[in-house]
């Protein structure tokens, strides 16, 4: 039914943006934001975020973001460790050899 005083045509009951309920079920929790990239990273982005989100760009910003807590959260840890916590690239290596090696397999009494 149109309302009155405009034509039929402008009578448009749908609408074109996203339900309420659904702009307000993230409300408090994301912030929108604009951002200027390099055409590599955003093409990088995106190619995760259709790999592992569905295409969605947000989540994929979400989980660098996470990423970048993560190594803050590191650094943290290694500057609460004092000196105990520096090392050279070469004490890490060596670190990561030890590890990386496979202990001796116990041989079982009368095994050859």
């Amino acid at each position: 039914m149109p309302l009155p005083g405009l034509p039929r045509a402008m009578c448009y009951r749908g609408t074109t943006m996203a339900k309420k309920a659904a702009a307000t079920a993230r409300a408090g929790r994301t912030a929108k934001v604009s951002i200027s990239l390099d055409e590599a990273d955003l093409r990088t982005l995106r190619r995760r975020a259709k790999s592992l989100y569905g295409g969605n760009l947000s989540a994929a910003i979400a989980e660098a973001a996470r990423r970048i807590r993560e190594q803050e959260g590191r650094e943290a840890v290694v500057e609460w460790l004092g000196d105990a916590g520096k090392s050279t690239a070469e004490e890490r290596e060596a670190i990561r050899a030890e590890w990386r090696a496979e202990t001796p397999k116990r041989r079982r009494p009368g095994a050859p």
